[in-house]
């Protein structure tokens, strides 16, 4: 089967390689063939050379992909047949391959109304949805969401659809373009330090980092916080960082994570809430290369631009 394979920083090689067989399945696996897949902000380091000591497939054929749409081959599940159409999270990041292995668990059935890029979609909206069912009341907030890159921007989308009071999105490149179909009050075009260093009395009851890998935003997220605020980490940590305890403890505030560990309720909310917003892929997903052109596809999602959002891959 063909694979794609990094010999170094940024750059892809198609290769053949044995495929993985149905007879080496265990109870609750299934066996996909790639349809489409989408870029995370998450797989950018990886790609770009950085090994993650947290995933031990970082650097292996394959990666970094892990939001796919695929046909099953062969199953040891008791509710995803052989043909059946599925979305959902590779767990091992290695889905730029033709056949790969994966838990059933974390894929559903795609419904049919559902392209293939499009349905690519489901997987990000289902960590939002993990991620928010972790803060009360959203309906009454004033929030700020740090980062509108794509991921960023399905926050806001989903934030006003649930009601929030405000929403403010805060990034270096200028979203402007993506206030009204992604739902933002305000977008503020500037760095996040600088932004919450100048808020004065301004604050907000939630902040969501969705930028990731960087201290210096959680820092401003805190700034940013109301007392008794609620500060969401979505985007990927590091292991180690310094952290300004002391406002944030005197804010009474509260820090949450947002890692997925149950994936299918998640899942058919994620697709739940694109059936019912049949405008969002058009506005999310900004271009489609096929898997030959993966490496263009990452280089151009490695450099944050106007009127880049979504980056999908197609067969």
């Amino acid at each position: 089967m063909w694979t794609l394979q990094q010999d170094g920083p940024g750059a892809f090689r198609k290769i053949v390689i044995d495929p993985p067989r149905g007879s080496d399945l265990r109870d609750g696996e299934v066996l996909v063939s790639f349809l489409a897949g989408s870029i995370c902000g998450s797989d950018i380091p990886k790609f770009l050379g950085h090994i993650d000591p947290f995933n031990q497939e970082s650097g292996r054929s394959g990666s970094p992909l892990h939001e796919l749409v695929g046909t099953v081959v062969e199953s040891r599940s008791d509710d995803l047949a052989p043909g059946t159409r599925v979305v959902g999270r590779l767990a091992s990041g290695r889905g730029l391959a033709e056949l790969v292995t994966c838990p059933a668990d974390n894929m559903i059935p795609v419904d049919g109304r559902l392209g293939d890029t499009t349905a690519t979609i489901v997987q990000p909206l289902a960590t939002v949805f993990s991620a928010l069912d972790r803060i009360p009341d959203l309906a009454s907030k004033r929030i700020a969401v740090i980062g509108l890159g794509p991921l960023g921007l399905l926050f806001t989308h989903v934030l006003r659809s649930l009601g929030a009071r405000n929403v403010t999105g805060i990034d270096r490149v200028d979203r402007s373009d993506c206030a009204e179909p992604f739902g933002i009050n305000e977008v503020v075009a500037d760095d996040a330090t600088r932004w919450a260093a100048g808020l004065g009395e301004r604050t907000f009851d939630l902040v969501i980092d969705v930028v990731g890998h960087s201290q210096e935003v959680i820092a401003a997220a805190v700034d940013a916080l109301a007392p008794h605020g609620h500060m969401l980490v979505y985007g990927l940590p590091d292991a180690q960082y310094v952290f300004p305890i002391r406002p944030f403890f005197r804010k009474n505030a509260t820090m949450h994570g947002s890692h997925t560990d149950d994936w299918r309720p998640y899942l058919h909310r994620g697709q739940a809430y694109l059936l019912e917003h049949s405008r969002l892929p058009d506005d999310y997903i900004t271009h489609i290369f096929p898997i030959d052109d993966a490496q263009e596809a990452y280089r151009l999602y490695s450099l944050p631009a106007v009127g880049r959002l979504k980056v999908s891959l197609t067969r």
